[in-house]
């Protein structure tokens, strides 16, 4: 070989013999990083031996999968058996999501709460905010609107709501309801000495004259009902509210006494004081008062309006009673000299025309020393008491509906029975199917905690890591339900119901994960060693070959120098 080429042979040994040492270093570098990476994993995993969860039990059943959470405390469900624990910052105001929030704020409610239980009003619109929000579904949100607002819940009561509000037209409110209450007739139709009284149904033609059974023990007075029932004992309210063209109900008849001047111009006895008194008023205000809500204060007072407009219209105004003071009578007219069956007759043609009784005075007969005329119509009557109180309901000053003296020139609410402009907010029974009623109590409990309260957002609430750190730094607490049903505000870890448990499912998934990483940084090492060993060997054979070459230098130099020496 010669010298030039040795040495250019030298110079690329040395280089490569260079780049491999550098690239050895380099390896040992990244053993070094991967130790440090080994350690890093290795002290957590020793941390996640360690860790805890909190978890919520409420049957104390021992389960320990169910992790504590957001809307586990605040959405109805049965494994909290439908009561909330809200949770709270420490000045005990409720946390709320920004759903919830939203809700909040949609129903007025301010930050540091009102103070009291507000009016179901306010509730319907938290309700109403939580369906906006989709918090909650249309179909929940409607079913706890339309049960009774509770104002006790969770304020020292565990009673919850037994009848539910609904919003109906009258069409609905008849077939559903008044066509389930019967009314009793016996007092209307028993005749006493002195007065005369047919109860007869425009429809069907037909009359009930209880008089001409006791006259005739054999043999009945025919009256039938629109569904086929013959001399009933009792007629169903939806019976007199049928359209007039379909069903008509009056009564009718005459006062008289052939053997006693006692009657004279209405005698105790006399018609206008008997139907005047009469149940079918009571009932008929009941009907209506067994559906409205007690708590409805406005409604109620309708009610009494209507009672005393419809039996303004009926009473005698006369506090003497031999005297008929017949000044409230939408028709009166003498009718003298006309037999009794006549006088009968004439009232009962005029019946559709009035709402209020009919008066015929006729006293001057020679069969009879006294012998007046009367009727009422009861289907208009009826329809005069529901108007009234659907008059109050809208304003006397703003609304459409009307009595007058005459139907024809009346506004009766129920003369389209399909109309939808007014409805009833009535109170029924609560539909116990499913779960409706506890849902609903749920969400009336968190409202009155609210209201009462104060509230807080706070929208990184649903991060279980989160809440549980600062339920254990007492950063938030919750409000629990005590023995007395009244909310107090607690420590989690004094709830039977919430524990602080092992973490055997987090370890799990850290022991999984440490071994994983471990296996990683193994390879990665084992990867280094080979790349590191083939590495020293090649810097050992090119030490080798590096002797070797300057040898042939060292040689060809001394050679060159020795032929010139010569």
């Amino acid at each position: 070989m010669g010298l030039a080429a040795s040495q250019a042979r030298l110079l690329t040994i040395t280089a490569r013999k260079s780049d491999c040492e550098y690239q050895s270093m380099a390896y040992s570098h990244q053993k070094i990083a991967l130790a440090r990476d080994m350690n890093i994993v290795s002290a957590e995993y020793q941390d996640a031996l360690n860790q805890t969860k909190i978890i919520y039990d409420y049957y104390g059943t021992g389960d320990k999968a169910t992790q504590l959470s957001y809307g586990l405390l605040m959405s109805p469900s049965q494994l909290n058996d439908f009561t909330p624990s809200p949770l709270t910052d420490p000045a005990g105001r409720i946390v709320l999501d920004g759903g919830l929030a939203a809700a909040a704020r949609a129903a007025g409610i301010p930050q540091e709460g009102l103070g009291c239980t507000p009016s179901s009003d306010i509730r319907n619109k938290f309700i109403q905010g939580l369906m906006d929000n989709g918090v909650i579904s249309r179909s929940v949100g409607n079913g706890v609107m339309n049960v009774q607002y509770n104002p006790n819940a969770g304020l020292g009561t565990s009673e919850m709501a037994k009848t539910a509000t609904q919003q109906i037209t009258f069409s609905e409110f008849m077939q559903n309801y008044l066509s389930k209450i019967e009314v009793d007739i016996s007092d209307l139709t028993l005749n006493t000495s002195g007065s005369h009284l047919v109860l007869y149904d425009h429809a069907t033609l037909h009359t009930y004259d209880k008089n001409y059974e006791i006259e005739h023990p054999n043999e009945e007075s025919e009256f039938q009902t629109s569904n086929g029932d013959v001399n009933p004992a009792a007629i169903k309210l939806s019976e007199f509210l049928t359209a007039p063209t379909e069903h008509n109900l009056v009564l009718y008849g005459s006062t008289w006494d052939k053997d006693s001047d006692l009657l004279q111009y209405g005698g105790q006895n006399c018609i206008i004081d008997k139907v005047g008194s009469c149940s079918f008023w009571t009932e008929l205000v009941d009907s209506l008062a067994a559906y409205i809500p007690s708590t409805d204060q406005f409604a109620q007072a309708a009610i009494e309006y209507a009672k005393q407009q419809t039996l303004a219209k009926v009473v005698s105004l006369s506090n003497n009673p031999e005297e008929l003071d017949a000044s409230n009578a939408v028709y009166n007219k003498k009718a003298e000299n006309k037999k009794q069956w006549k006088v009968e007759d004439e009232a009962k043609d005029l019946s559709s025309d009035y709402v209020g009784y009919v008066y015929l005075r006729n006293p001057g007969h020679r069969d009879y020393l006294y012998n007046d005329g009367y009727n009422i119509n009861l289907t208009n009557m009826t329809k005069a008491f529901y108007t009234y109180f659907a008059a109050y309901m809208e304003g006397l000053a703003t609304t459409k509906y009307k009595v007058t003296k005459e139907a024809s020139t009346s506004n009766f609410v129920t003369d389209d029975f399909n109309a939808s402009d007014f409805v009833f907010n009535i109170e029924v029974p609560v539909d116990t199917s499913g779960d409706n009623v506890l849902v609903s109590n749920f969400y009336d409990t968190l409202f009155n905690q609210i209201a009462t309260n104060g509230w807080v957002e706070n929208n990184n609430v649903h991060d279980n890591d989160y809440m549980a750190t600062m339920l254990r730094n007492g950063s938030m607490y919750l409000s629990a339900m005590n023995e007395d049903f009244y909310y107090y505000q607690v420590n989690y870890a004094t709830q039977n119901y919430i524990k602080e448990v092992t973490d055997e499912e987090g370890i799990a998934v850290a022991e999984a994960r440490y071994m994983r990483e471990k296996e990683k940084i193994n390879s990665k090492e084992n990867i280094l060693d080979m790349k590191m060993k083939n590495l020293d060997t090649e810097i050992t054979a090119l030490t080798t070959e590096y002797d070797t070459v300057k040898s042939v230098i060292n040689n060809n130099i001394k050679t060159g120098f020795s032929r010139y020496k010569a």
